[in-house]
């Protein structure tokens, strides 16, 4: 492949200090809050890897690579040649992806033999780019070199991934997610003085949490989002039709239509917060077939839209999979962007936006829906329980051989009597109610939704 091309996208080949005038760098420069993922302080630069970035579309994950690069560059002193970019996007399979990276390889070898540090970007569209890889690491091209590849569907970039045994270095883990900001985090960005002391929890910070949680509600754990809502006080047009756009087009990649799509998220708004079934879901949309469905949400999970969570049977501690499932949004942002266009609010989404937040009887969808997507960083997988046809827990999690259960009871009083019924299905483990104002300990204890959310860790 010719040099020039190679240039193009790595412009600090001429000069290291060009890094400073990309232009991802130079936005997360003008940012009043800059987010920087873990990765980017880290990452070692001693060893060899072939590690994945996984994340949606507009979260952050070009930015991380050229905050590296420069990091490469600026602080570590990395040999200009021996830091190579490409965006993917336009390389159709496996084979073209082997010859750039041999051009590449054959271009930096003769004049350094020291570490090369390669960064993909937005790779899960080139067909089996996991064998590209597999024959350089085979053919030991990849010795003495850190291969960094991202991607926006989840499961073709873990699988795709997985298909490379023995060859993905020393540094782990392997697989890194760059996900939106957990409330937390949102938090700790712009306020983080209010959980500097984690020894003070305070019910006194609670109207603070409630202040901001709304504010997260509405612009979501996107940087640049967070960025433009805090800044300016409202999201504009054109960021909704950006995102938009990121999912028709990961539809139109994935040969579904957005037609369809459409028509089966409006069916998902129906049943925020309650459980549903492929078929239900299918009648309702006027699909004819109910697998149809489920390939749209396999989708939707893969491109971190939504969250699906599988039956949980209280009495058997036993995952029923042909039960019906309970599906979220991964996102503020990305529930508040789809309900907007399915409503036909698309020229006046943040409008739309806004008054759906701040009306009372939303709020507690909103808050079930954001502890969903929260507790899903902790628990993999999260599920729903019930218990007969009629007690019913929000979510199940299983984590170093201990369930935990959590319901979502976000109104003025709630009285923890109420849930004295799961005390002998659950045995031992405690059950926590999420509420708005009511805090309680004991094996039924009642906790403020915000600052569960503020305090409990979501990564």
């Amino acid at each position: 492949m010719d040099s020039n091309v190679f240039q193009e996208h790595n412009p600090w080949w001429r000069r290291p200090e060009f890094i400073l005038e990309d232009s991802f760098v130079a936005d997360l420069e003008r940012q009043r809050y800059p987010f920087h993922h873990p990765l980017y302080s880290s990452l070692p630069v001693d060893k060899d890897g072939i590690l994945t970035l996984r994340g949606p579309r507009r979260i952050g994950k070009t930015t991380l690579l050229k905050l590296l690069i420069k990091r490469l560059l600026m602080q570590e002193k990395v040999a200009k040649e021996n830091v190579f970019f490409f965006p993917c996007d336009t390389i159709r399979d496996y084979k073209e992806l082997e010859e750039l990276l041999t051009s590449y390889l054959n271009y930096a070898r003769p004049g350094s033999q020291g570490r090369v540090f390669i960064f993909l970007d937005e790779i899960s569209f080139v067909k089996e780019w996991q064998r590209a890889v597999k024959f350089l690491a085979d053919a030991g091209k990849l010795n003495n070199s850190l291969v960094l590849i991202t991607g926006s569907n989840i499961l073709d970039l873990k699988y795709s991934a997985e298909r490379l045994p023995g060859r993905r270095g020393e540094i782990f883990p392997w697989d890194v997610t760059f996900l939106p900001l957990t409330f937390r985090e949102f938090i700790a960005l712009l306020k983080p003085q209010l959980l500097s002391d984690p020894l003070k929890v305070s019910l006194a910070l609670l109207p603070h949490f409630r202040k901001l949680f709304l504010d997260y509600l509405i612009c979501g754990g996107f940087p640049v989002t967070i960025n433009e809502y805090i800044t300016k006080g409202y999201l504009s047009s054109q960021t909704y039709e950006i995102f938009l756009a990121w999912i028709e087009g990961d539809l139109h990649r994935a040969g579904k239509s957005e037609n369809f799509a459409y028509q089966i998220i409006r069916r998902l708004f129906a049943h925020l917060t309650s459980a549903t079934s492929f078929y239900k879901l299918s009648r309702e949309s006027g699909i004819a077939s109910h697998t149809t469905v489920e390939e749209y949400l396999d989708i939707f999970e893969k491109t971190f839209i939504a969250l699906r969570l599988p039956f949980f049977s209280l009495e058997q501690k036993q995952v029923l999979f042909r039960k019906n499932s309970k599906i979220y949004f991964a996102d503020p942002f990305v529930l508040n962007c789809l309900k907007a266009k399915t409503e036909g609010f698309s020229q006046n989404a943040f409008s739309h936006t806004r008054d759906f937040v701040s009306s009372a009887a939303n709020l507690p969808a909103l808050m079930e829906n954001a502890i969903s997507a929260h507790l899903c960083r902790n628990f993999s997988p999260l599920y729903f329980g019930r218990a007969g046809n009629d007690r019913e827990i929000d979510f199940v999690g299983f984590k170093e051989g201990r369930f935990s259960y959590f319901e979502v009871k976000y109104q003025k009083k709630v009285d923890a009597e109420e849930f004295s019924w799961s005390t002998k299905i659950l045995g031992r483990d405690k059950l926590t109610v999420l509420c708005r104002n009511d805090y309680e300990e004991g094996k039924i204890s009642l906790l403020p939704a915000e600052m569960f959310l503020a305090y409990y860790p979501g990564r």
